[in-house]
């Protein structure tokens, strides 16, 4: 089928790629020079899409940082997942699409990159390249191993076929016991099953530096000293409640001031108006410089600040929780190590909840009372929470993986 695939659109991609275009260039197989490290071994690392990239930036830096003899290849499928795959390398040669799942394709790339290890992020099974990968003896590994229970039924009718390709595989390390069930469903050999869990809880705190931290301060019209409650991501109804409580906040800390980042920008307006209507002095982001003005409270109205706020403040709210929407991602302030805060609707991250809570790097709140209770607490120094480390744990899921991946070599 695939061979049919690309015989039809073979016209097609070779016309893409005698016009330039990277991507289908890639797809061929043809690929730019890639200067290989002095030993030779070379670990080729494929994400499909930019949420894998941030996963496969986490095991990268565990690799690097055990044999720093390797050198590192990064296939993906997706533009934005090649655009983010461009920034954990120094050199754009190392990364690549991924090549058409043929023979001539697989066997171009393979050929070029001669890889000592193969890594696949999560789910992806590509029939010809593991076929290939098996019979060059190119030990391959799957990290972070998901399968949800559709695909589970998808795959599962090509039971057969699958046992073959997984008899390829080195080691299947899985998110969970679940996962591990359903690959042992679709005809994976449960002895190279390996639970591992979730590869992103394992991600580095973000590196902020005090430069950028003094810089940003600046551009708020707070003193240096002042204490820095944030919310971050919120829905309409999550702002009335978290200026609501700001205000009853301001008349136990008065060095208190608030950050807030509504989800949606058109919804500003109404952050404003809630500002007003709890007589709380604010100013726009944008505006803070010109005016200068004593507030007590920033609205943010500029895209891609988030993270970097998290990291001056000293205590986040994350939105989409007390709001029935299932949670946005309530890791982010855990990786600029500060401390999280979010409501019970969190059905949309529940695994990032339960590690957040295991290591005690912050704490769910039933509601609006609540939410105000653990902050009185919290600025009172009556209760307090672990910070992330920045640091590279030796005891963590991806240096396990990165381990097991190593000894392969």
């Amino acid at each position: 089928m695939t061979f049919l695939i690309y015989y039809l659109s073979s016209p097609f991609t070779f016309a893409l790629a005698l016009s330039g275009s990277t991507k289908w260039k890639n797809r061929l197989g043809y690929l730019p020079d890639f200067k290989k490290p002095d030993n030779g071994k070379t670990i080729w690392l494929h994400a499909s899409s930019m949420g894998e990239v941030k996963v496969l930036a986490i095991l990268k830096e565990y690799l690097e940082k055990s044999d720093k003899s390797i050198s590192i290849f990064i296939t993906v499928m997706t533009e934005t997942g090649y655009q983010s795959a461009l920034k954990l390398v120094e050199n754009k040669n190392q990364v690549a699409f991924f090549p058409l799942d043929c023979s001539s394709s697989v066997n171009r790339f393979l050929n070029k990159i001669k890889p000592a290890a193969s890594v696949f992020i999560e789910t992806e099974i590509w029939p010809n390249m593991i076929d290939r990968l098996g019979k060059n003896s190119i030990p391959i590994f799957l990290a972070n191993g998901r399968l949800s229970e559709k695909s589970c039924r998808s795959y599962v009718r090509f039971k057969k076929p699958l046992s073959r390709l997984f008899e390829n595989y080195k080691r299947l390390m899985v998110q969970s016991e679940d996962d591990k069930n359903r690959y042992i469903k679709i005809g994976a050999p449960e002895n190279k099953i390996e639970i591992i869990g979730n590869l992103k809880f394992d991600a580095p705190v973000n590196a902020v530096s005090a430069n950028q931290k003094e810089e940003l301060r600046k551009k708020l019209p707070f003193d240096k000293d002042a204490k820095l409650f944030i919310a971050g991501s919120t829905r309409k109804e999550e702002n009335d409640i978290i200026l609501r409580i700001f205000k009853k906040l301001t008349e136990k800390y008065s060095d208190l001031n608030l950050i807030i980042v509504p989800r949606h920008p058109e919804k500003i307006n109404e952050a404003e108006k809630l500002a007003t209507k709890y007589e709380l002095l604010y100013c726009l982001f944008s505006e803070c410089m010109k005016s200068r003005e004593i507030v007590s409270v920033v609205i943010i109205d500029e895209m891609g600040l988030l993270n970097q706020l998290y990291a001056i403040s000293d205590i986040a709210f994350v939105g989409g929780t007390l709001a029935d929407i299932g949670g946005q991602n309530i890791l982010e302030p855990v990786w600029a190590g500060i401390p999280v805060l979010y409501g019970p609707s969190i059905y949309s991250v529940r695994d990032s909840s339960e590690y957040i809570l295991e290591n005690q790097f912050g704490a769910m709140v039933k509601d609006e009372d609540d939410l105000f209770d653990k902050l009185s607490l919290f600025f009172s120094n009556e209760f307090t929470f672990k910070r992330k480390d920045a640091t590279l744990s030796e005891k963590s899921r991806a240096n396990k993986t990165a381990r097991t991946i190593l000894e392969s070599l």
